[in-house]
């Protein structure tokens, strides 16, 4: 009993932490020897609840814990669903990672994972900026249809934040139309003077935008926050069709629950 009590302080301990879980980091913070920390991840693996990151230094938990949640009526918010990626992203890149979506003409943080460099940009869940703004902006105006992004530009006043915003309608469109294309965007010192980022849309399999990850640091270090696009990209991916397949478990759930209930 006691060694399945200690396996769910484990689980629950990576869920939670805001930082990297590192064999050595779970024992120190759970109080268990390491020995015992090193059992308890072994198994929990094997389940396929938990998992290594890519660097194998440190745990996270899977969509499967996620799925399973949700199976019993408890759905998580995409908001805490997608906080094992951005650890994951963290852990690659060691810059700032976050979740973006859309709300009316503002693009809203809604999970965000400070990076592991001294010097470093965060702006925090509830930071917002206008949508047509930034890399994040961008991406999540590529999943809108043309009418609607006509739309965007036409009821907002294009003023910039700096003086790199892009406010030139047709310039702004292009760049739209490139992020849609490649699938991946980039900006710097757009919405925050001497910050950069690089944004990646999760799309699901009806090519519906629904959020965009990012990565998130000083503009000097744009060059190497785009070597990790095509990882931001399969993450992005991967989380898209994890949430989806959770979203439709539950849809599902839902449905039956209220057919017995009208039974």
């Amino acid at each position: 009993m006691q060694s399945v009590e200690r396996a769910f302080d484990v689980v629950f301990q990576i869920a939670k932490s805001d930082r990297q879980c590192t064999p050595s980091s779970l024992a120190h913070d759970l109080d268990l020897p390491r020995a015992t920390v090193h059992r308890m991840l072994g198994a929990l693996s094997s389940c396929g609840v938990i998992a290594r990151t890519s660097d194998q230094k440190s745990f996270v938990v899977t969509p499967k814990l996620m799925l399973a949640s949700s199976m019993s009526g408890r759905v998580a918010r995409l908001s805490d669903f997608i906080v094992s990626y951005l650890h994951r992203l963290v852990a690659l890149s060691e810059e700032t990672t976050s979740l973006h979506v859309r709300s009316g003409d503002q693009r809203i943080c809604v999970a965000e994972i400070e990076g592991l460099r001294g010097i470093r940009w965060a702006r925090g869940p509830g930071w917002s900026a206008p949508i047509w703004t930034g890399a994040v902006g961008r991406m999540l105006l590529a999943g809108e249809t043309s009418d609607e992004l006509d739309e965007v530009l036409a009821r907002n006043r294009m003023e910039p934040l700096t003086s790199n915003t892009v406010v030139d309608t047709a310039e702004l469109r292009s760049r739209v139309d490139q992020a849609r294309l490649d699938g991946v965007t980039w900006s710097a010192s757009e919405t925050v003077v001497g910050a950069a980022a690089v944004a990646a849309p999760l799309v699901t399999s009806e090519g519906r935008t629904i959020a965009v990850l990012s990565l998130y640091g000083p503009a000097e270090r744009l060059d190497h926050m785009r070597t990790f696009s095509t990882t931001l990209c399969s993450v992005a991916a991967e989380a898209a069709a994890a949430w989806q397949a959770i979203s439709t478990v539950s849809a599902a759930g839902a449905a039956r629950r209220s057919a017995e209930c009208e039974a």
